[in-house]
């Protein structure tokens, strides 16, 4: 059995997950973007016990000005699900970017790029002269990014670029079906308890040195890494760099993590055949029956 702990952040994936890996028998396959990441781990969230006393995959795995594609996720998380039902044994995946999961579970095909294209000038252009370039070349795409979302803009006016055809044009070529037998589960806690325990959990990061991790990995890689657009680590920048007060700091990690959480539930609710359980302890026992059922 292969089985898809998703949801949002600070929803308890991680303890379920490893409940699972235990009852199973079975190794944990990450899926957060972000926790591929070497050097990244109080932003993240990496739970280090996990990853010492599981076997585990697809945690740390480049650095974070590397980079690491949802693209490339597919390609590695395909073989282990492949591998897991080729000699009929069992698999967790863990994590909470929707995008990574649906892409590799669903028959999601990336266009491979054709050429280079030269993004000068459009990295010269403000936040606002950006998104309506993207109005002209892709409206549907345009109104689906915020016009703050200044990375997703320039990876959408790059893939028409590259390709000759609209993000959103691809997107709805991408086919509907399941290529894998998995079950997803979710744990559904009450909206205000999340959203004390995501103020909660940011407060954790700083005690637990975040501010130091985030000094000790600008003196390895560049302000501008691709891993240092996780939330946590571009305001903890923004405050480094004189732009935000530290209180300001903590209060806008909050605010856009809990942000975060509430896309991560529309993501999960509409995108996917997620099974939503009412409490950990709902999920655990319930999980718990219906496993020992075929164990």
């Amino acid at each position: 059995m292969i089985y898809v702990v998703c949801g949002p952040t600070a929803s308890g994936k991680t303890e379920l997950a490893m409940f699972l890996a235990t009852l199973l028998k079975a190794p944990i396959v990450n899926a957060d973007a972000f926790q591929v990441y070497k050097g990244m781990d109080i932003g993240t969230n990496k739970n280090i016990e996990l990853i010492h006393n599981f076997q585990t995959y697809l945690f740390d795995l480049v650095t974070p000005e590397q980079g690491y594609t949802v693209a490339q996720y597919q390609v590695a998380a395909r073989e282990l699900i492949e591998k897991a039902i080729n000699e009929n044994s069992h698999l967790v995946l863990v994590g909470g970017s929707g995008l990574y999961i649906k892409a590799t579970l669903f028959d999601f095909q990336f266009t491979k790029h054709e050429q280079d294209v030269d993004m000068t000038p459009y990295l010269l252009m403000d936040d606002d002269s950006l998104h309506q370039q993207l109005m002209n070349i892709d409206e549907a795409s345009a109104i689906k990014i915020h016009p703050k979302n200044r990375r997703r803009v320039l990876r959408a006016i790059e893939l028409f670029l590259q390709t000759g055809q609209k993000k959103s044009t691809q997107e709805q070529l991408q086919a509907k079906s399941m290529q894998y037998q998995v079950q997803l589960v979710a744990i559904e806690k009450d909206r205000e308890i999340l959203y004390q325990d995501i103020n909660q959990r940011v407060n954790i990061m700083f005690d637990q040195g975040l501010l130091t991790e985030v000094k000790h990995l600008l003196t390895l890689y560049p302000n501008d890494s691709r891993g240092f657009e996780g939330i946590g680590y571009k305001e903890v920048i923004e405050y480094l760099d004189g732009f935000i007060s530290y209180g300001g700091m903590i209060e806008k990690i909050q605010q856009m993590t809990r942000n975060y959480a509430k896309r991560q539930y529309t993501y999960f609710k509409n995108q996917l055949p997620v099974r939503w359980f009412a409490s950990l302890e709902d999920a655990k026992k319930t999980l718990h029956d219906e496993i020992n059922t075929y164990l």
